[in-house]
């Protein structure tokens, strides 16, 4: 396994500090976070990434992957700029929500309309440009337990369509155990997101159906075992990133500081 940051985690840091702290903290890659006016600004989505990729040149750093956003309605030619700057930054991984599910359109229908994009829009690009587009599990999308992720892309190829992994997104909803999730994820598992968090007693926030939210913190300090998670990895001889999104408060490099540094650890200890 590889350990990673998703840049998000130090949305306050130019692309050249955090390609600094990753070097300082020997992460394998970064995880580009891609919108308007983030690392990879999509609105200038091919200079940007390749500025970025010049930038990482001779750092021993990798790009673990592309990270923006989609409504799951973009043609061809927008997948196409996507895929290509993907290229240019040398990576095959693109990540990907799913729809975000309030119960106004029902499941099955919102799982149909992906489906179709994928088949129909995604996978001919993802083929030209051998990428892989990522279905995150994640809270409050139709995509937020491993079942429903399986459920997606099953049945299309595993070299352009896989799954990320997200045991913090779990925590908040439909937490299931790591061994059964990475059996449902099976070929289709192709990166981890790491965070943490624990219950709090604020309720606003909160998913519905819970009383109380769930806070991001320290990947040591919350409800989740992540040395039983990447043992659980291991044993499924899972070779991919595990990367970094530490979406709470502390400062950048604290975030550094703490929970690479755990990573890191852990993974050696497990071998």
């Amino acid at each position: 396994m590889k350990i990673s940051v998703y840049s998000l985690s130090a949305s306050d840091k130019k692309v050249s500090e955090v390609i600094e702290l990753a070097k300082k903290y020997r992460c394998d890659g970064i995880e580009w976070w891609c919108r308007e006016n983030a690392h990879i600004d999509l609105k200038d989505l091919k200079k940007s990434a390749t500025e970025v990729a010049k930038m990482m040149e001779g750092s021993g750093i990798v790009c673990a992957g592309l990270a923006p956003y989609f409504k799951f309605n973009e043609p061809k030619d927008y997948m196409a700029k996507i895929f290509e700057a993907a290229n240019i930054l040398k990576t095959r991984n693109v990540r990907c929500h799913s729809y975000h599910f309030d119960g106004g359109i029902s499941f099955d229908e919102l799982m149909q309309r992906q489906r179709r994009w994928l088949e129909e829009v995604v996978l001919p690009e993802a083929e030209k440009f051998d990428v892989r587009l990522n279905i995150e599990q994640h809270h409050i999308n139709i995509c937020c337990t491993p079942n429903a992720c399986r459920q997606l892309v099953d049945g299309l190829s595993e070299r352009y369509v896989g799954i990320i992994f997200d045991p913090g997104n779990s925590a908040v909803e439909g937490f299931t155990r790591p061994e059964y999730s990475i059996s449902v994820f099976g070929k289709y598992l192709a990166h981890v997101h790491v965070k943490n968090c624990r219950q709090i007693t604020e309720t606003e926030g909160a998913v519905s159906g819970r009383k109380y939210k769930m806070e991001f913190g320290s990947i040591s300090e919350g409800d989740l075992d992540w040395i039983a998670i990447i043992k659980a990895l291991k044993n499924a001889k899972f070779e991919g990133f595990l990367s970094l999104e530490a979406l709470d408060k502390r400062p950048s490099e604290k975030k550094f500081e703490e929970d690479i540094v755990f990573l890191k650890e852990a993974v050696k200890q497990l071998g």
